[in-house]
């Protein structure tokens, strides 16, 4: 009597795997996310009494300082920034030259975030009188802009840290992305294995007599 063996379907088999692979990930996926600005100082559209010496932008995470830049242009267009970017912690900041003169100022920065891509973004503010000789008055500007560049930066980042505060939780251990990246092709070539070893027994296991 001829009896044919039944091959397993596997439909539910490569499903229960895709399934398998986006639980696995899922948790990891935030770690790859772009680095975003929590605050800057001066803030966005503000008015200073003079110009400030530095311009600081504050992100979730400490970005690369290599490809870092921070242009502070004036209305004609002309570049007030002094020197590199510096970075400290998850601050960047930009120096300015001393004699920035008074009037509106467009901040246009770029820098490299910790994940490796490259993000951007501008503002503007505006000062009333040109920045303050240092070699005059070398303790002025810091007395008068320190108080008002920390009060002005908890006033708007305070929501924008709430908005970032789910990524850097669901984030949980913060794997890099090269980590995920080869735990989805493990995962995919243990997919092909499967699938492999269960089509040949397949073939093999075929018509047989009882």
């Amino acid at each position: 009597m001829l009896r044919r063996q039944a091959v397993r379907p596997l439909g539910p088999i490569l499903a229960f795997l895709a399934v398998l692979m986006l639980v696995l990930l899922a948790p990891l996926s935030p770690a790859s996310a772009h680095d975003a600005v929590t605050g800057t100082n001066p803030e966005d559209g503000q008015s200073l009494e003079t110009v400030p010496e530095a311009i600081d932008i504050v992100f979730t995470d400490t970005p690369l300082s290599l490809g870092s830049q921070i242009l502070v242009e004036d209305d004609q267009g002309e570049n007030w920034a002094a020197g590199e970017v510096e970075i400290s912690g998850n601050t960047a900041s930009q120096a300015l030259k001393p004699d920035a003169p008074a009037g509106e100022y467009t901040v246009t920065w770029r820098v490299v975030s910790s994940d490796s891509h490259p993000i951007e973004g501008t503002f503007s503010f505006t000062a009333a009188e040109a920045a303050a000789d240092p070699s005059s008055t070398p303790s002025t500007p810091a007395s008068s802009q320190s108080p008002t560049a920390a009060t002005t930066t908890e006033s708007t980042t305070a929501p924008m840290t709430d908005a970032a505060a789910p990524a850097s939780e669901d984030a949980g251990p913060g794997f890099p992305l090269g980590f995920v990246i080869a735990l989805g092709v493990l995962l995919l070539a243990l997919a092909v294995v499967v699938v492999t070893v269960l089509a040949r027994r397949g073939r093999t296991d075929g018509p047989g007599v009882q």
